[in-house]
């Protein structure tokens, strides 16, 4: 049988060729392939949006040559979707999946509930009574009382399945505002911006080594495949950052709060929850504030700090600021009125 593997970043890593019941699913199910039932094609988990995953797919290669069928490879880092697109689909998918999970527990409590009645209707109707061992009624209250408890046991699973069922919604229909959080697009953003200098070191590198050792055709191909792939994740990176870093300027334009070292001198008092920490010193990335071992305070100070030891507070996570002279007179005023 003649298979072809065929990858893009807007589809995915994709299998032709095969049908139904031939055995190429369960030869490929080591290397992360599934079958998706709703469109009928073998499918690599999570490889849509991403750089081919060489490895699996090598390795999903020599599994079916193995079993001896002919397999071709088509690779075209090219084709993808825009970021916009593929971060639209999250969140569509991600509100079908909460109304379907929601859905899915509402059924599973209806069904929990109506057997805890009956099970419960089924005990009461004994009021307690003792199984009368040499009576005619034995079989019959033992009977009764079996399937209460097998009702009672239903009821429990089935109310266990509900409620994971309504976290997972809960996380769905959250989806979105969690992916937008400011706090979370900014480390989002500090990692993308560190990927992408990496990636563009690595380029850097593949071309001065290509340079060395260009001097056969194969090394010019794959100087080409190396750099289309890396171009590729460039420009992905490249979109990811300029979408994110807009967010956060509209965020910021809609009366969000983003925290910058402009923000703090020490002796300030930054906000982490529902703490307070001093400021010690202001760092380009992080704020030094005291280390303490009293995890009660509500104020983190020089009164509590454990020796010299300091830790560091990243301003995503920072919540507020209060001047030294307003924690000062926060504090006087809770002692005046302990």
């Amino acid at each position: 049988m003649h298979i072809t593997i065929n990858h893009t970043r807007a589809e995915g890593t994709l299998i032709n060729g095969s049908e139904p019941g031939d055995g190429i699913l369960e030869l490929l199910n080591p290397w992360g392939f599934r079958y998706a039932r709703s469109v009928g094609f073998i499918y690599l988990r999570g490889s849509r949006d991403r750089a081919a995953d060489m490895r699996r797919i090598r390795g999903a290669q020599s599994a079916l040559e193995g079993d001896g069928h002919t397999v071709t490879l088509s690779i075209d880092e090219t084709v993808r979707r825009t970021f916009q697109e593929a971060e639209g689909e999250r969140y569509q998918r991600a509100d079908e999946r909460a109304v379907r999970l929601d859905a899915r527990a509402d059924r599973l409590q209806e069904s929990s509930d109506t057997k805890w009645t009956e099970g419960r209707r089924i005990a009461a109707s004994y009021q307690g009574e003792p199984v009368k061992a040499d009576h005619h009624s034995a079989s019959k209250h033992l009977r009764e009382l079996g399937r209460a408890r097998k009702l009672f046991g239903q009821s429990v699973e089935e109310q266990r399945e509900a409620d994971r069922c309504r976290g997972l919604a809960d996380a769905a229909a959250t989806f979105e505002e969690g992916r937008k959080h400011v706090g979370t697009t900014l480390r989002r953003l500090e990692r993308l911006r560190a990927d992408k200098a990496r990636l563009e070191r690595q380029m850097e590198a593949i071309v001065q080594a290509a340079v060395q050792e260009a001097d056969t055709e194969q090394a010019v191909e794959t100087l080409v495949e190396d750099l289309a792939r890396l171009d590729a994740d460039h420009l992905d990176l490249c979109e990811q950052i300029a979408e994110w870093a807009g967010h956060i300027e509209q965020a910021e334009a809609d009366g969000a709060k983003v925290w910058r070292p402009d923000d703090f001198t020490p002796g300030d008092y930054v906000g982490l929850g529902g703490r307070w920490y001093l400021v010690l010193r202001v760092n380009q990335k992080t704020l030094t504030v005291p280390k303490s071992v009293d995890w009660r305070a509500r104020v983190y100070n020089r009164d509590n700090q454990l020796g010299k030891k300091t830790s560091t507070l990243p301003y995503d996570k920072v919540t507020g600021r209060m001047s030294g002279d307003e924690m000062a007179t926060q504090l006087e005023g809770e002692a005046a009125t302990a």
